[in-house]
């Protein structure tokens, strides 16, 4: 039962992450990171209010997965593509140094056990970087993104985006 919980809250929150994304304009690949964002940071904040370890140990691996995969995915197709334009380059070295603190705070969680001390204070600095990472991408990256790349292009970035998630 709490799985389906989970799930229905995780899916609720893509959801509602997609209806953001149009009102924004956003389109393909970027509306896709957008629902993906609703659905880890549902995830995020049921640990966060958990202090029951078989939560922890249960939703922190898919979070961690999903968070590793959405970032891989991110540096190998969406980011490169905004590099090639003026107007966008600079928004792949600010993604790089957020993807980089996301990557050292799983690191850091990685060797901690569930049941150790520092596990939620390091747990939450992780959710705080998301959140915060979360915040430019949609606020400011997706937005100029999509303006400088186009909603054909957006469309065409989706599959190469997924693919590269996968591996």
């Amino acid at each position: 039962m709490p799985h389906s919980v989970n799930k229905i809250m995780s899916e609720a929150m893509g959801a509602m992450k997609d209806v953001k994304a149009g009102f924004k304009g956003l389109s393909g690949v970027f509306m896709h990171l957008m629902e993906e964002h609703g659905k880890v940071g549902a995830l995020i904040k049921r640990v966060a209010m958990s202090d029951d370890v078989a939560v922890k140990s249960k939703l922190y691996p898919i979070i961690r997965s999903e968070l590793l995969a959405h970032e891989a995915g991110e540096l190998k197709v969406v980011y490169p593509a905004l590099a090639e334009f003026p107007e966008t380059s600079a928004i792949t070295a600010a993604h790089a140094r957020q993807a980089s603190e996301l990557e050292a705070a799983i690191a850091e969680l990685d060797a901690l056990s569930f049941g150790d001390a520092g596990w939620a204070p390091a747990f939450e600095r992780l959710a705080q970087l998301v959140e915060d990472h979360v915040d430019r991408e949609e606020s400011e990256f997706f937005p100029k993104g999509q303006q400088v790349l186009g909603s054909e292009r957006a469309e065409e970035l989706l599959p190469q985006y997924e693919a590269a998630k996968r591996r």
